[in-house]
C-alpha cells in the first residue's frame, strides 16, 4: 500500500507512471494532477504578490508548478511553502534576471507578517539619556530584516498587521546591519559614519529615532547585549 501510495505522488508530480490499479483511470489521474497545479499556483500566489505581476498569470502559474514538482511542500500549512523559490529561480533566471530580489522581498514581507506580536518598552527609552552608547544596545521588532537586494539595502518590518518595506542608504544599512549582529549603540554609529558619504554626514541618529518609533521598529533599549540575535536574510 506505502509504494503505491508513493507511486501516485510521483505520477501526479509528473515524475513517473501511476500504479497499476490507476492506469485505467488516465482521466481520473489527470484530474487530480490538474487540481495540484492549480493549487500550486493559488498558494504561491499568497505570498509572491509581486512576483506574480512581474511575471504574468500565465507565466507564474507555471514557474508554481515547475517549483512544486521540485520543491513540493513539506508540512500541511502550505503557508509555509515558498521559501526555496528565491534560490531556485537563481539557478534557472540568474540574479540579473531580478526575479530572485523580488522573491526574497515577497518571502520577507510574507514572513514578518507571520511573526508574533511585540510592543514597545517604553520605559527603556529612559535610558538613552541616562548612559552613553558604549552601554546601550538597541533591541529591534521581531521580523524586522535587512535584505541586501540588487539595486541597493532594502529594510522590511511589520507595523499592524501588514509586512511594509523601504529603501535604506547605505550608513542606515550599516547601522541596521550592526544592530541586527547585537552590537552597541556606539559601534552601530560607527559602521553608519563609516559607510557614510565622509564631509556631509548621510545618518542622523535622532532623526532614525523618530523613524524607529513611528514605523515600529524598535522594540526597546538595553544596558546589555541579548542573548538572542536577530539574523539578516
Amino acid at each position: 500500500m506505502k509504494a503505491e501510495q508513493e507511486a501516485l505522488v510521483h505520477a501526479l508530480l509528473g515524475r513517473g507512471n501511476a500504479p497499476a490499479s490507476l492506469t485505467r483511470s488516465e482521466r481520473g489521474l489527470a484530474a487530480y494532477r490538474n487540481n495540484l497545479r492549480a493549487l500550486s499556483a493559488q498558494a504561491l500566489a499568497v505570498p509572491f504578490i509581486r512576483l506574480r505581476e512581474a511575471l504574468g498569470e500565465d507565466d507564474f502559474a507555471a514557474l508554481a508548478w515547475t517549483f512544486w514538482r521540485t520543491h513540493p511542500p513539506e508540512r500541511g500549512d502550505l503557508a509555509q511553502w515558498g521559501g526555496a523559490l528565491p534560490a531556485f529561480l537563481v539557478a534557472r533566471a540568474g540574479e540579473n534576471s531580478g526575479l530572485p530580489d523580488l522573491a526574497r522581498l515577497d518571502w520577507a514581507l510574507h514572513e514578518v507578517e507571520r511573526v508574533a506580536d511585540a510592543g514597545l518598552d517604553a520605559e527603556s527609552l529612559a535610558l538613552l539619556g541616562h548612559l552613553p552608547p558604549e552601554q546601550l544596545w538597541l533591541q529591534l521588532r521581531p521580523g524586522v530584516a535587512l535584505l541586501d537586494q540588487r539595486t541597493g539595502p532594502v529594510l522590511v518590518w511589520r507595523q499592524r498587521w501588514r509586512g511594509e518595506s523601504r529603501a535604506l542608504s547605505a550608513a542606515e544599512a550599516a547601522f541596521l546591519r550592526a544592530l541586527l549582529t547585537d552590537a552597541s549603540l556606539a559601534d552601530a554609529l560607527a559602521q553608519a559614519e563609516v559607510k557614510g558619504s565622509g564631509a556631509v554626514a548621510d545618518f542622523d541618529f535622532s532623526t532614525w529615532l523618530q523613524a524607529a518609533l513611528q514605523n515600529a521598529w524598535l522594540q526597546g533599549v538595553r544596558s546589555t547585549p541579548s542573548i538572542h540575535r536577530t539574523s539578516t536574510p
